[in-house]
């Protein structure tokens, strides 16, 4: 009978084996497939997001054209106000003084239209100069700033008589 119990436990541990080599490997299977599933997740949000930041993009795009169509329009009602301002101007003034005004007036808005601004020379700000780091000196004599001996004052010298 040894024969057989031996048989016995070496079937049953066989079987057991064979069922833990299923768990191992549903086990396994379970691990690689949530991987899988929550990758396709995170590929699907990002898929949501690219087509949120396509959509946002074309806003801004709209948004954009939008605005530069309507401060064109706008450009072009000032031009035609403005002329319309002028002409009435003109036609009711018989002043001299205020038409050379109107006229200087009429070019300097066509070009302010047109983007080529041209001041007057009275109207003309000065270049600007960039500012200096130190105090610049008045007469090229005079020890600068950034002399070593600049703000030291020094006594004449005295003769010391070393004979003594």
């Amino acid at each position: 009978m040894d024969i057989v119990e031996n048989m016995n436990v070496l079937w049953f541990i066989g079987s057991l084996a064979f069922l833990a080599g299923i768990l191992c490997g549903a086990f396994v299977y379970h691990i690689l497939s949530g991987s899988k599933t929550r990758n396709g997740k995170l590929e699907t949000q990002l898929d949501e997001l690219q087509q949120e930041f396509k959509e946002y993009q074309q806003q801004v795009g709209d948004h954009f054209t939008t605005s530069a169509h309507l401060v064109n329009k706008m450009t072009d009602t000032y031009r035609d106000i403005h002329e319309h301002l002028a002409t009435g101007a003109e036609s009711l003034c018989k002043d001299e003084d205020v038409k050379n005004r109107l006229n200087d007036s009429l070019l300097g808005s066509n070009a302010l239209i047109s983007g080529k601004v041209h001041k007057r020379r009275s109207e003309r700000t000065p270049p600007l100069e960039q500012p200096k780091d130190y105090a610049p000196k008045n007469n090229p004599e005079e020890q600068g700033a950034l002399s070593e001996d600049y703000g030291i004052k020094t006594e004449p010298e005295k003769e010391v008589d070393l004979e003594k």
